[in-house]
């Protein structure tokens, strides 16, 4: 078998040497370690405990740490407690004679049992300590980790249940976006008209609620009681305008939507933005010593890009103020991946009001190179 396992070897570094790259050896010592390493790999293939190089060029055992490298504080603490007790064969003071003083002897055997075996004791409460400690720590992470990885299923869960007449999941997100430009353009038009002149936040905060409540015999009185804070006029035209029968179907046509729009998204949108919500507020509020960014980024990477999108114009009206107030839009750039230019400038939103610059991934990229 090792015969084998040699000549199997030789012949890898063989054609390391022939085919060159990094895997080149020039000299017959180094193709000699090279074999070497090769041996222990195929010999060690049998336990299975093998892993992959950073480049994929070939693959290389898996080593576990060394026992004194894992154990050496107890190594430290066993070498003290040697030299401790072993402190009478080498201390002068203790000595009358070239020979071992029996007296001498006994009274350092009742300093190290008296004083240094304490401190020994006291060593061994404090590692008793830190081992509890970290056992606690641990199974406070496991006992996190165990709902945070089921509240992320939940949410898979949820964006999957979502469904308007056969359009489901993610791709729902992408009808939605344009079911709220449609939205908007009968907004702009309608203000045009009532010379009613609308922010870009104003019109996203309109169009969303148009969006989410719809119109309808009792949308509509939902959506005029929200929108309280406008003109009384406009918000009447806007849900008269998107009541009728002949606009969704036209809006229908127009945006290639497998639905009449406009007939109100609550019932699937709140459930999914309050797990959302508290899914990312159950990392936020966790007093461990844990890196909160790294696991609502994992949140964040379930989220597709009209996900974030709408995500973001839902934290731009007052059901969904929160994202700003608790700073999380901020802190877990929950919506970096917005692409660039998503928004226009000019009739939708301007994304450098509300961002810093460095905040969207596309902006990162564009450092880069």
């Amino acid at each position: 078998m090792a015969s084998a396992s040699a000549g199997v070897a030789w012949r890898c570094t063989e054609r390391a040497y022939r085919f060159g790259g990094e895997m080149t050896v020039h000299s017959v010592p180094a193709r000699a370690i090279l074999s070497l390493r090769v041996i222990g790999h195929l010999l060690d293939r049998k336990g299975g405990r093998v892993g992959h190089d950073p480049k994929g060029q070939f693959r290389v055992p898996y080593r576990e740490p060394s026992w004194p490298r894992e154990y050496w504080v107890e190594i430290l603490l066993l070498a003290l407690g040697l030299v401790a007790v072993n402190l009478i064969f080498i201390a002068d003071a203790f000595r009358a004679t070239d020979t071992l003083n029996p007296t001498s002897a006994g009274q350092l055997g009742d300093f190290v049992g008296g004083y240094v075996g304490t401190f020994f004791a006291l060593a061994s409460v404090v590692l008793l300590s830190a081992t509890l400690r970290s056992q606690r720590k641990s199974a406070q992470v496991l006992n996190f980790e165990g709902k945070y990885f089921e509240l992320l299923r939940l949410h898979r869960d949820n964006v999957a249940e979502l469904e308007v007449q056969g359009v489901n999941g993610r791709k729902l997100f992408v009808v939605l976006i344009r079911e709220y430009r449609a939205a908007a353009g009968v907004v702009l038009r309608l203000a045009e008209e009532k010379q009613q002149h609308l922010t870009p936040r104003q019109l996203a905060h309109i169009t969303y609620y148009c969006l989410f409540f719809g119109a309808g015999p009792h949308s509509s009185r939902m959506l005029r009681h929200s929108l309280s804070e406008y003109d009384e006029a406009l918000v009447d035209a806007v849900a008269e305008e998107l009541d009728r029968s002949d606009i969704k179907k036209s809006v229908q046509g127009e945006r290639k939507l497998a639905y009449l729009p406009f007939e109100g998204h609550q019932s699937r949108l709140g459930h999914y933005y309050r797990h959302l919500y508290q899914a990312i507020r159950y990392v936020d509020e966790q007093k461990l010593a844990i890196d909160k960014y790294q696991y609502v980024k994992t949140i964040r990477a379930q989220l597709s890009n009209h996900e974030q999108v709408l995500l973001l114009l839902n934290s731009l009206t007052p059901m969904g103020e929160n994202w700003w107030k608790n700073g999380y839009m901020l802190k877990y750039r929950l919506v970096q991946n917005i692409p660039r230019n998503f928004f226009d400038r000019e009739t939708e939103l301007d994304l450098s009001t509300l961002f810093e610059a460095g905040y969207f991934e596309w902006e990162e990229s564009r450092g880069a190179i």
